[in-house]
C-alpha cells in the first residue's frame, strides 16, 4: 500500500533528524573517550615523573581509573611491564605509552644524577575503557535522540497535514464542478508553492470551457446546416411521389435531389476535414515537396469548378522553395481558396502566386471581383459563415472553406489572412514556412 505524501515527509524528515543526532552522538562519544585517555595519560605521566622523582611528593586519582595509579621503579626482570618497552624507553630516552593486559601505563626514562643509571620509572592504572568512559552519556542521549524523533516526527506530520489541507480543499472543489458552462473554478489562495498548481488547474478548465463551448457551437451549427439539405430533400421527393408526375418532373426532381446530395457530401467532406484537424492529423504523414506543386494540384482539382464560373487563372510562380507538408489537407486548403474566388467572383480573373518572403512562402489567390469589407474579412475565418452576398448568390456554400484553410495554415506553422487584392476583389494568402532555400 502507498503512503501518503505527508507520511513520506515525516518519515524522510525523521530519518535526516536520527541520522544527524546518531552522527553528533557519535562525534561527541568519540571526543569524551579522547579526551579521558589523555587525561590518563597526563595523569600517569606525572605519577610516573613523581616516583622518579621521590622528593615530589602528590596523590593521583583519575576518573574512571580504580584503584588510583600505582607507580614504581621497573627494571628487565619486572614481568608486570614487556621487557622490550623498558628497552626501548632506555635507548630512546622517551616516555611510552602504552597498553598491557587492560592496563594503561607510561614508561618513563630517568637518570640518577651521581650514579648515571639509567632507569624507568613506571605508572599504570586500569584503561579508560569506552563503556565506562561514555557509556551513561550514550544512554542518556540516545534515549534523549528517541524521544526528540518521535516528538519532531508527530510535529512534522501535523504541519504537513496542515499544509495539504489546501489541496485537499481544492480537490472537493475541482469534485464540485459537475459540468462546462457554469464557469466553476478553484480558489487561488494559499502558499506559494500551491497556488502554480491551482491556477493551472483554472487555466486547464478555462481551456476546457472554451473547447466545450467552441464544440457545442460546432456541433449546433453542424446540425443546422445538415438539417436544411435533409429537409429538402425530403420536401421534394414527398411532392413528387405525392401524386403521378412526367418523365420530366422526376428527372427536375432527381437533380435538384443530387444537388442537395452534392452539397450533404461537400459538408461530410467538411467536417471530416475538421476532424482530422482537430484529432492532429497535420503532424502526421507530411510530405516535402516543392510550393509551385502544391498549387498545381489544387488548380488541378479545382479547374473545373473555374471553367463553370468563369474564371481566367494566372499562375506567377516567382521562387518555388520546399515546404514539408500534409499534402492532401494544404491541397485542400488552396483548393478552398480558388473555390471562394470562383464563388464570389464569378467571371472575374484569378491570378495564383507564389512568392518567397523572409523565411516563410506566399501561396496567393488574387481575384479581380467586388471585394468585401474589412470587417467580413475576420468574420468569414468562423465555421459555417457566409457573407450576406454569398448566401444569396450561392447556396453550395457551407462556409467552412477559409476557416478549414486557417486551421490547416496555422497547424503547419503558418497562418491565412485576407487581404485587399490589387486587382481590386479579394487576396487570400497562406504563409508557410520554408524547408530550404528556392532553387534556381
Amino acid at each position: 500500500m502507498t503512503r501518503s505524501v505527508a507520511q513520506q515527509i515525516a518519515t524522510g524528515s525523521t530519518l535526516v533528524l536520527v541520522t544527524t543526532l546518531l552522527v553528533i552522538g557519535i562525534i561527541t562519544a568519540i571526543l569524551l573517550h579522547t579526551r579521558n585517555v589523555h587525561a590518563l595519560d597526563e595523569a600517569l605521566l606525572i605519577a610516573a615523573h613523581g616516583r622518579a622523582h621521590p622528593d615530589v611528593t602528590q596523590s593521583i586519582e583519575v576518573e574512571h581509573s580504580r584503584p588510583p595509579i600505582a607507580a614504581w621503579i621497573a627494571n628487565t626482570e619486572d614481568t608486570r611491564v614487556p621487557r622490550d618497552l623498558i628497552v626501548r624507553a632506555v635507548r630512546t630516552e622517551q616516555p611510552i605509552t602504552t597498553t598491557y593486559r587492560g592496563t594503561r601505563m607510561v614508561l618513563l626514562p630517568f637518570e640518577i644524577e651521581d650514579e648515571h643509571v639509567k632507569q624507568v620509572a613506571v605508572a599504570a592504572a586500569p584503561e579508560a575503557r569506552v563503556a565506562k568512559s561514555v557509556g551513561p552519556f550514550l544512554a542518556i542521549y540516545g534515549v534523549l535522540s528517541l524521544l526528540a524523533a518521535f516528538f519532531a516526527s508527530s510535529l512534522q506530520m501535523r504541519l504537513v497535514r496542515q499544509a495539504f489541507a489546501l489541496i485537499e480543499k481544492a480537490r472537493r472543489e475541482a469534485e464540485s464542478v459537475a459540468g462546462f458552462g457554469d464557469d466553476q473554478r478553484l480558489t487561488e489562495d494559499g502558499p506559494p508553492e500551491i497556488q502554480p498548481l491551482i491556477r493551472a488547474v483554472n487555466e486547464l478548465l478555462e481551456r476546457l470551457e472554451l473547447a466545450y463551448r467552441s464544440q457545442t457551437r460546432f456541433t449546433a451549427e453542424a446540425a443546422h446546416e445538415l438539417r436544411t439539405p435533409v429537409t429538402s430533400m425530403l420536401g421534394e421527393l414527398d411532392v413528387v411521389l405525392r401524386n403521378p408526375r412526367e418523365k420530366e418532373r422526376y428527372h427536375d426532381a432527381l437533380v435538384s435531389t443530387r444537388e442537395e446530395v452534392m452539397r450533404l457530401r461537400a459538408l461530410v467532406d467538411g467536417l471530416t476535414a475538421l476532424t482530422q484537424l482537430d484529432a492532429g492529423a497535420v503532424a502526421r504523414n507530411r510530405t516535402l515537396m516543392r510550393a509551385g506543386e502544391v498549387v498545381a494540384h489544387a488548380l488541378a482539382n479545382e479547374k473545373l469548378t473555374l471553367r463553370e464560373s468563369g474564371n481566367d487563372v494566372t499562375v506567377v510562380i516567382e521562387d518555388d522553395p520546399e515546404i514539408k507538408i500534409n499534402r492532401p489537407l494544404m491541397e485542400a486548403a488552396v483548393g478552398n481558396l480558388l473555390r471562394n474566388a470562383a464563388r464570389h467572383a464569378p467571371g472575374a480573373n484569378v491570378e495564383v502566386h507564389v512568392e518567397q518572403r523572409g523565411d516563410f512562402v506566399d501561396l496567393i489567390v488574387d481575384d479581380s471581383g467586388a471585394g468585401i469589407s474589412e470587417a467580413e474579412r475576420v468574420e468569414l475565418f468562423g465555421r459555417f459563415v457566409r457573407s450576406g452576398t454569398a448566401r444569396e448568390r450561392d447556396r453550395s456554400g457551407l462556409g467552412l472553406g477559409l476557416s478549414i484553410a486557417r486551421e490547416v495554415a496555422r497547424r503547419h506553422g503558418g497562418d491565412c489572412v485576407l487581404e485587399a487584392s490589387p486587382l481590386g476583389g479579394v487576396r487570400a494568402r497562406i504563409s508557410l514556412p520554408m524547408m530550404s532555400a528556392p532553387s534556381a
